[in-house]
């Protein structure tokens, strides 16, 4: 818990005049059905706030009054019209009912909603997902190659894995359910993917983000890279057409704004390994909790280009599924 109390940053960068959609991150669930290396969504087993309907309910609240209703500091700068709730983990489509409850109670607030999911529970039938209920969706996919995937950790207890046909399957089966679906491929650069060539895959996709994170140094740190090998997967995909969008260590450094699964703002420092967290939004309100967590505004614009009409706060670096 922090007992600081940061006013947090804004910018008068030229991005900042205005933007369609801010996006809250809110990472539900340390719970998840991989085991990935780098993944950095570990709180310790905490007593997660999802477990009550009425604690979702008043988060969702809260942030719906101050984001939506609300003109907050953020809004008089961004000038945003539209707020997305991102849902992240862990596995958020592991809590079954309870992830569907919270993209209906968020579209009933005035929410856009979206998930960061690793596929796993979208194939086989092992989750029904309402229709209609998600505005964006995003899988991460780290690998062609079964074997990186088991090293890395992309796998269930039982070995099954997200393939490429997979994948593609997933994307196939949301875009018939969910009208209007945006999609999105996270893909976490490291040591046993950084020399693959993603372009037909992504090229057959077809997604409408393809995201490329620099794997940070919050677990196994044999799966670091350096920024020249992150550099040159990045050349190795340019001019062909796919939509990247590449984020390095530095670009993740206090640029996210983030909820974690007992309801608290929380966020990475600057060159150190761990995180600051406010006291929970349900006991202090958006306002003062955003007070108590460092968020530089003018990273989190430079990470966007002007053709991106989305520029999003707290989208998360996702590595836990």
């Amino acid at each position: 818990m922090s007992t600081q109390n940061r006013p947090v940053e804004f910018s008068t960068h030229p991005l900042a005049t205005k933007i369609d959609e801010l996006v809250i991150n809110w990472h539900i669930t340390e719970a998840c059905n991989f085991n990935c290396g780098y993944c950095f969504a570990k709180w310790g087993k905490p007593n997660e706030l999802h477990r009550s309907l009425e604690s979702i309910e008043k988060l969702l609240d809260s942030l719906a009054n101050y984001f939506i209703h609300g003109y907050p500091p953020i809004k008089q700068v961004l000038q945003y019209e539209n707020v997305r709730l991102n849902i992240a983990g862990g596995e958020p489509m592991m809590l079954g009912s309870t992830f569907s409850i919270v993209l209906m109670l968020a579209k009933q607030k005035g929410f856009r909603t979206s998930v960061i999911t690793n596929g796993h529970y979208l194939l086989n039938n092992k989750f029904d997902l309402p229709a209609n209920a998600l505005d964006m969706v995003g899988i991460s996919f780290d690998s062609q190659s079964y074997d990186a995937r088991t090293t890395i950790g992309r796998v269930d207890r039982k070995g099954n894995s997200i393939s490429s046909d997979d994948l593609k399957l997933a994307f196939s089966k949301l875009r018939s359910t969910q009208r209007g679906l945006k999609t999105k491929v996270n893909t976490v650069v490291n040591k046993l993917n950084w020399e693959e060539d993603f372009s037909s895959l992504m090229l057959d996709v077809k997604p409408d983000k393809w995201k490329v994170l620099q794997v940070m140094p919050y677990g196994n740190d044999d799966l670091l890279i350096t920024d020249e090998q992150f550099n040159r997967f990045l050349k190795r995909h340019e001019n062909q057409g796919i939509p990247i969008f590449p984020e390095s260590n530095l670009a993740m450094t206090e640029s996210y704004l983030m909820i974690d699964p007992k309801g608290r703002f929380y966020q990475n420092l600057n060159q150190r390994f761990g995180y600051v967290y406010s006291n929970c939004i349900n006991y202090v309100g958006c306002d003062f909790a955003l007070k108590e967590i460092n968020f530089n505004a003018k990273t989190f614009l430079e990470r966007y280009s002007t053709n991106d009409s989305v520029i999003k706060l707290s989208e998360g670096v996702h590595y836990g599924s």
